[in-house]
């Protein structure tokens, strides 16, 4: 078999993996390196017979002027001779990175796959194809061992996947075709093909952690033993074999844990082994903020930490992400999302009975007397039955002060109002907005959603009572 035969046969090979179908639309990263030029070319054979709608998408950085607009030329015109469609981008990535103070590598990378995402998004394609090698996934796998990766990390790069960038509404289908292909075959295709790519003199540069790796340390570790590259992309598959049955365990676990959509029980993940339940949060997290990037293992060790403790605390997480811990549960909430059941803050307002009073948030409290129901508890904590007598008193709606004391239903004592929501589980952040109806004679009648007051109850003799219900947007989830 032919060198680009055998070349072909493996992009091919690495497309079925990626499931990629007859007639698709597919987004090209093209830089003008070898890598890509290869990948470019081997497209443009293949989807001769695919029926493949190619577009060599190029993105100039701007990181050196000169040989950027050089390489950009190159470039285009290795496309222009492949008969493929050339969209070019340029972007100023040096000034995006001081902007955000960020490093060169993370703007261009995520500058990059913007400008794909865009182009990918208009054209309506299946797909970004990316020219990344069996070398480039030994180098990854270099990469996360050293920063002490786990499964995930040392599973490497998969032939097509969903990739999200943080802190960008960047999603795209990314497929590396040539994850099995050696880079020395994309090198020699490129030669018989006469195509002349372009060289980055970056790759060259000791400064950057990847070059490192490729210029030094892989050819030291093929030199102790050979084949050390190829055992570093069996590793990754291995690795990804054994991932994919952690997966299954913890989606099901997670699965089994899940509560409401953005919520899990305490109790179905306490007895669970500390590596199973670190993995679980990991996952929760991850769908919550969308990936799992600046999540540390100090992040996971401290909601741990948190799952045994009380209930009503928070901690924050990094992407503008907190972790609660509420009296049976815990989730996740982010940048200004709001879970709370209750209206927003309040300052004393008056309320009439009978009548029906607008809150804020779409929130309404309504009061009336009724004829006593046969059962008094009406399985919705925000309607409450009290005694008629309150029709004779000034009542107001106000949230928690400091001081504030009731004696629950069914309790001798008074207790502090604090006290209370601790024992209630009432989440910490909640506890502010908490709706409270109080008697200017007789103090507190009822917390919202939580306990009437002894005093309040409905007597015997009682054959009306007074109604009490808060109704919103969020309090029939």
């Amino acid at each position: 078999m032919s060198t680009d035969s055998k070349f072909l046969e493996q992009i091919e090979a690495g497309l079925d993996r990626a499931q990629v179908s007859d007639g698709a639309t597919l987004i090209v990263a093209f830089s003008g390196g070898p890598d890509s030029s290869a990948l470019l070319a081997g497209l443009a054979h293949i989807g001769n017979r695919r029926d493949f709608d190619l577009i060599a998408v190029h993105v100039n950085h701007q990181i050196r002027l000169e040989s950027s607009d050089r390489d950009q030329i190159t470039a285009q015109t290795i496309a222009e001779s492949l008969d493929v469609e050339f969209v070019n981008h340029t972007i100023d990535v040096p000034t995006i990175a001081a902007a955000g103070k960020v490093s060169i590598e993370s703007a261009a990378r995520k500058a990059r796959y913007g400008a794909l995402a865009k182009v990918a998004k208009q054209r309506g394609a299946y797909g970004v194809v990316t020219g990344h090698t069996r070398d480039d996934q030994a180098e990854t796998v270099l990469l996360h061992a050293i920063r002490g990766a786990g499964l995930k990390g040392i599973s490497g790069m998969k032939f097509g996947a969903i990739l999200k960038i943080p802190d960008s509404n960047v999603e795209l289908n990314v497929l590396r075709p040539m994850l099995d292909t050696p880079r020395s075959d994309t090198l020699e295709y490129c030669d018989q093909m006469g195509i002349t790519p372009a060289i980055d003199s970056s790759n060259s540069s000791r400064e950057y952690t990847r070059n490192q790796l490729r210029l030094d340390v892989l050819p030291l570790l093929n030199k102790i033993s050979a084949g050390a590259s190829n055992a570093l992309a069996r590793l990754t598959k291995n690795a990804a074999d054994d991932l994919e049955i952690v997966e299954w365990i913890v989606d099901r676990q997670l699965g089994d844990a899940q509560t409401t959509t953005d919520c899990y029980s305490r109790s179905a993940i306490a007895e669970l082994p500390t590596s199973l339940a670190t993995r679980m949060l990991m996952k929760a997290y991850e769908i919550q903020v969308g990936h799992s990037q600046n999540l540390e293992r100090t992040h996971v060790q401290d909601m741990l930490r948190h799952l045994s403790g009380r209930s009503g605390t928070s901690i924050e997480l990094p992407n503008d992400t907190v972790f609660y811990i509420d009296k049976d549960s815990f989730g996740f909430r982010s940048g200004a999302e709001d879970n709370c059941p209750h209206p927003a803050p309040l300052t004393g307002i008056s309320l009439p009975l009978p009548g029906t009073t607008d809150l804020r948030d779409g929130f309404k409290i309504n009061t009336e007397i009724v004829a006593r129901p046969e059962a008094l508890d009406s399985g919705d904590p925000l309607i409450t039955f009290a005694t008629p007598d309150l029709i004779t008193q000034s009542l107001t709606l106000r949230n928690r002060r400091n001081g504030d004391r009731f004696q629950p239903l069914g309790m001798s004592p008074l207790v502090k109002l604090q006290d209370f929501f601790v024992g209630a589980g009432v989440p910490e952040r909640w506890r502010d907005r908490v709706p409270i109806v109080e008697s200017s004679d007789k103090g507190i009648i009822w917390i919202a959603g939580y306990r009437l007051a002894e005093w309040a109850k409905v007597q015997p003799s009682h054959g009306k009572v007074a109604r009490l219900e808060i109704s919103g947007p969020r309090t029939r989830s």
